[in-house]
């Protein structure tokens, strides 16, 4: 056996100490401190280079690539997994804008030209749309392929960011004529294929100085400040005290723009995280909104000085408010409504020549979540919400929240239901534990409704195919405790098992077979009711204690096996659309139910 790398550098490793708990990765994988950097660095990159809350680093993993360490697709801001997610964002949307991101980690000291050399030739034969040269990327090579089918739909060539990754103290080398003809030449040999945006091909390298920023960035607190050039107007003191502080008051544009970007390694970037209680999602400045386009005609005029009067202007909802004469400083803060307006200032950022352009603001703080709930309703009524929108909002989500909390003090088991995005930031829990209204949703569906083939797409998308059938009664919340708990005992297991990596795609099977192993009864249950949280008890029971649970995925995990064994499958990489298909589902049903049966 080779001996697993090593990290030198003793703040890196505490980095990915603390990575690894936060994860639940074994002391047996992180032992591979090379493969956890990789593990690390691709985790940070979508946290701060990405705008999808629910894109996952294990989604990025290429294996034994060449010259490759993550790659992550995304179509309006959500990572594309498969062609399913593709087609929905194709279909939700007029125009679609796509980025692809490429990684590549070391753990070495240094800049390597050969190893920069490696990366980039990777991209290039990636890019090769006529044959996959690549066979661990086959995959994303295929989602790509669907993707440039889809061009007609792209509102600009897509956007290629790629990450090469060391531990180097010192920047790389500019006066390397070597290393900058080997850089310029993987470059322009990426330009010269015509199929990405020029001006939005960029190769970034990150030192042991830029993963430190980058780490901070994402684990600090989100606080800003910045200046409001006119004297704000205090609001009337709340009585009950719920509303810490209230300010009406005018942002000049440049004034707003650090509100809405940070510097990440010198450049300017959109804080896209800012807009995730914005519940209505950016709709593109191109799209057949055309208040957007409309907007950015506007502000880019001979009569852009009336923008700020003919605009709504922005409300932004922070756990703090300070403000000292014209100094703000404002702490977990959240952009509420004025998503639309503040992604069309940015993308205008470079085409505004004016300095005389106002827009109006609302500052409001408060950490209590109705407050803050009946202020998103309130500020986005002007336009009809989808329901996926509104889901976060009702009051089912705020008790199965308390659901989850009574829980942790029953089982003993920590548990924590997010139905608001980073409500759980700044405490020390770990991510794992965590479940959101997504994996809820999808989680659910896989265990009680037999939908796993449905769930593994986009969140919009699964949430219209169970429409109807989930959050109806808050009667029968074990239902969605247990879904959830099931959830985080199969990914556990897929995570630390080298066995279980394998299935990775058949997880939402997984979830679904603890049912039909644990279930006494031989009556079927697709539904959330009296005979779901009757079940959901028993498999609750299960799932809480480490061994049992264990041995009942591995159960499951190995009717899967068995079953493909009986399709005449034996290597499921050969047909990488099997656990999307509602066949797979069905039959694995009946062979499980058959097997069952002789076993009794």
């Amino acid at each position: 056996m080779s001996e697993m790398k090593k990290v030198s550098n003793p703040i890196i490793s505490g980095y990915l100490k603390a990575f690894a708990k936060s994860n639940e990765i074994s002391d047996n994988l992180a032992r591979d401190e090379h493969n956890l950097f990789e593990k690390f660095t691709n985790d940070i990159i979508l946290k701060i280079y990405g705008n999808d809350t629910n894109a996952d680093y294990e989604d990025m993993e290429t294996g034994t690539a060449f010259g490759i360490d993550g790659v992550a697709i995304f179509v309006n801001d959500k990572m594309v997994t498969n062609i399913d997610d593709i087609n929905y964002a194709c279909q939700s949307t007029k125009k679609i804008e796509v980025e692809f991101i490429f990684t590549q980690t070391k753990v070495s000291q240094k800049f390597d030209r050969q190893e920069i050399s490696d990366f980039l030739q990777g991209v290039n034969r990636f890019f090769n749309l006529e044959a996959c040269e690549i066979k661990e990327l086959r995959t994303a090579w295929e989602n790509t392929k669907f993707l440039y089918s889809m061009s007609g739909k792209f509102k600009k060539h897509p956007k290629l960011s790629l990450f090469f990754v060391t531990l180097s103290p010192e920047k790389i080398q500019n006066d390397d004529v070597h290393m900058k003809a080997e850089i310029n030449h993987g470059i322009e040999n990426l330009r010269n294929k015509v199929m990405f945006d020029e001006k939005n091909i960029c190769i970034e390298f990150l030192g042991l100085r830029e993963i430190m920023d980058l780490y901070k960035k994402n684990t600090n607190n989100l606080e800003i400040n910045f200046n409001l050039d006119k004297q704000p107007v205090p609001y009337p003191k709340d009585p009950t005290g719920r509303i810490t502080s209230g300010y009406f008051g005018l942002i000049n544009l440049n004034d707003l723009l650090v509100v809405l970007s940070d510097d990440i390694n010198g450049q300017k970037k959109l804080r896209k995280g800012i807009f995730e209680d914005n519940i209505r999602d950016y709709l593109g400045s191109s799209e057949k909104f055309e208040v957007n386009a409309d907007m950015k005609e506007q502000i880019t005029s001979d009569k852009a000085h009336l923008f700020g009067l003919l605009n709504n202007g922005i409300t932004i909802i922070a756990d703090e408010v300070s403000i000292v004469t014209t100094e703000v400083t404002l702490t977990n803060y959240q952009i509420v409504n004025g998503c639309q307006t503040s992604n069309v200032i940015y993308e205008c950022m470079s085409e505004i020549t004016s300095n005389s352009i106002y827009i109006p603001i609302k500052l409001i703080g408060t950490t209590d979540e109705e407050t803050k709930n009946a202020i998103i309703k309130a500020t986005n009524s002007q336009t009809a919400l989808k329901p996926e929108q509104l889901i976060a909002l009702t009051k089912e989500q705020k008790s199965l929240e308390e659901y989850y909390s009574a829980k942790r003090t029953q089982n003993r088991f920590d548990l924590y239901y997010e139905r608001r995005t980073e409500q759980y930031r700044n405490e020390d829990i770990q991510k794992t534990k965590i479940i959101n209204i997504p994996f809820q949703i999808k989680a659910t569906s896989a265990l009680f409704l037999d939908l796993p083939h449905e769930v593994s797409g986009q969140y919009g998308k699964v949430e219209q195919s169970t429409r109807g059938q989930l959050f109806q009664n808050i009667k029968f919340l074990n239902s969605y405790y247990v879904s959830g708990l099931s959830w985080y005992r199969v990914e556990t297991f897929i995570r630390n098992n080298e066995e279980g990596k394998k299935y990775r795609r058949a997880r939402w099977h997984l979830i679904m077979l603890l049912k039909y192993i644990l279930n006494t009864d031989e009556k079927i249950i697709t539904s959330i009711d009296k005979q779901s949280e009757k079940l959901s008890y028993i498999i609750e029971k299960n799932m809480i204690d480490d061994i049992k649970s264990l041995k009942t995925i591995e159960m499951a995990l190995s009717y899967i096996k068995d079953y493909l064994v009986s399709q005449g499958i034996d290597d499921i990489s050969e047909d990488r659309k099997i656990f999307e298909r509602k066949e797979t589902t069905q039959g694995l049903i009946e062979f499980v139910q058959k097997a069952n049966l002789i076993a009794k």
